[in-house]
């Protein structure tokens, strides 16, 4: 019997025959905007073999065009279906960065493992995810490599922290970042008692440096290119507001390229806006149901509008 390699891991195997000409990647029309422009998915192929989505859309216009990844709160996986329907049916926050000129990628990496975040494991975590795609998405022949910012909320404000850490000094990275309400937990170590529920985690006040991981966040941020601008956005009222607020000032500590803004808005990741307006109506004796525009508020607006300030200034116009 031939002696077997024990240190190949398991599963692991190798084939001579033929060669491999690279990961292929998926690409289909999966709907139509309003406006009449066509949502691209994109199953980008991930580092261990897994296909995560893309949903795509591109402004009117000739490229290459900057673009904006958009990662939502909460865990990946929530999957194609989750995204094409946001893209559809809530894309206030993408269809005023598509009429400023952005290519729009909506996007999500797997499901979330924030507590394997830093540790020595052979395992994909999503942020690393996110930077496959943010390196798929420069490929695009339509989109200035140059040009791409990361925009999300919660847990895809967090994302971008640890995607910045991780292309600390890597070659052509993003152009800018704009982490909103930034669930930053892990990321900076926050120190809280029991399990991780809302209720143990009442943290609207400013956080001196004992209540997190202060050696860890530092190192982590310090890392971090002072030439890319961050534009940290908080909320008033919400619980994890001393977090975002600590996020923004370790970043200012270092001499990191940071604002900050905050907004007081009663609902978590009002950045997005509402789902659009759906009436029903008999036409010819069928009921149909029609698809308007948005009821936005004005702290809905403002927040897009100080970002795109932001983006245009440090992206687009660059």
């Amino acid at each position: 019997m031939a002696e077997r390699d024990l240190s190949r891991p398991g599963g692991w195997s190798y084939r001579t025959e033929g060669s491999m000409l690279g990961p292929l990647n998926y690409v289909l029309q999966v709907g139509t905007a309003v406006e009449g422009m066509p949502i691209m998915l994109h199953l980008v192929f991930m580092n261990d073999g897994v296909y995560l989505p893309a949903v795509i859309r591109m402004p009117k216009g000739d490229g290459p065009f900057p673009a904006i990844l958009c990662i939502h709160g909460g865990s990946g996986g929530l999957g194609i279906s989750f995204l094409v329907d946001q893209m559809l049916h809530r894309s206030y926050a993408f269809d005023r960065f598509l009429e400023a000129g952005y290519a729009v990628c909506y996007t999500e990496g797997r499901m979330e493992y924030d507590e394997l975040y830093d540790q020595d494991l052979p395992v994909e975590l999503d942020h690393l995810d996110m930077i496959n795609i943010f390196r798929y998405v420069q490929q695009l022949p339509d989109v200035d490599a140059d040009r791409i910012a990361f925009f999300g909320v919660s847990h895809g404000g967090e994302m971008q922290f640890k995607i910045a850490t991780e292309l600390a000094d890597a070659p052509n990275g993003p152009a800018a970042y704009v982490p909103c309400e930034p669930a930053v937990r892990p990321y900076l170590g926050l120190k809280f008692t029991g399990p991780r529920t809302e209720e143990n985690l009442q943290f609207n006040e400013d956080l001196d440096d004992s209540q997190i991981d202060l050696e860890a966040s530092l190192r982590r941020i310090e890392s971090i290119s002072p030439d890319v601008p961050f534009l940290v956005t908080g909320r008033d009222t919400d619980h994890l507001q001393g977090l975002f607020r600590k996020a923004f000032e370790l970043l200012e500590r270092t001499g990191k390229n940071a604002t900050w803004k905050t907004y007081d808005h009663n609902i978590h990741a009002f950045h997005w806006g509402p789902r659009r307006l759906e009436t029903t109506e008999e036409y010819h004796g069928t009921i149909v149901n029609f698809k308007s525009g948005y009821e936005v508020d004005d702290l809905q607006v403002q927040v897009l509008d100080d970002v795109l300030e932001f983006l245009n200034k440090n992206v687009r116009d660059k």
